[in-house]
């Protein structure tokens, strides 16, 4: 494994025999005795959040992870079904490995997963993804006291709430991060 002075945001960590994708990096610097590095780490088997503290400097064994195209099927209260591109073998993934990002997937839609050892670690996201608006309710009128909004749903059933004028089949993008509306495709 590749060793780094310089960890940064998203790298795959291998801690104890453990594999952890980094969160955040904060540096604090402590006058004459140097700076320290904190690391905010997700670990990839259970999702416990984990914080290190390590010197400025401190090295750190980081993996490269290998990534496979794979093409979503469906999801159920187990996880979801995949299916590999190259070998047409179907792949469950649990839902703690693909989190709430599964409500922006699209059946037949194509994703990247990454893998290490033959074990997938993680499902890589898009930062914003395109999704149809399938219901919408009317406007109500005097429901303009702030900003106005209504709750439309998408068609991957994923339910957000929009300015008025967002009609049915209007293309939405969505931050994948936030789950919010942030404008139309």
């Amino acid at each position: 494994m590749p060793i780094t002075a310089q960890p940064v945001k998203g790298m795959y960590l291998l801690e104890e025999g453990r594999v952890f994708i980094l969160q955040d990096r904060k540096l604090k610097t402590q006058g004459r005795q140097g700076g320290l590095i904190i690391l905010k780490m997700k670990a990839l088997d259970s999702g416990q959040i984990v914080t290190k503290t390590i010197k400025a400097g401190a090295k750190v064994e980081y993996i490269e992870p290998e990534t496979k195209e794979v093409q979503f099927l469906y999801s159920d209260s187990e996880g979801s079904f995949f299916m590999d591109s190259e070998t047409f073998e179907t792949i469950m993934i649990p839902k703690d490995v693909i989190g709430s990002y599964v409500q922006f997937l699209k059946e037949g839609e194509s994703v990247l997963v990454m893998l290490f050892d033959g074990k997938i670690l993680s499902v890589k996201e898009q930062p914003s993804v395109s999704l149809k608006v399938t219901e919408s309710s009317d406007a109500v009128r005097g429901n303009t006291s702030n900003s106005a909004t209504k709750e439309v749903v998408l068609e991957t059933g994923y339910k957000v709430h929009v300015p008025l004028f967002i009609k049915v089949g209007d293309v939405l993008k969505i931050n994948t991060e936030t789950g919010a509306y942030s404008g139309k495709a």
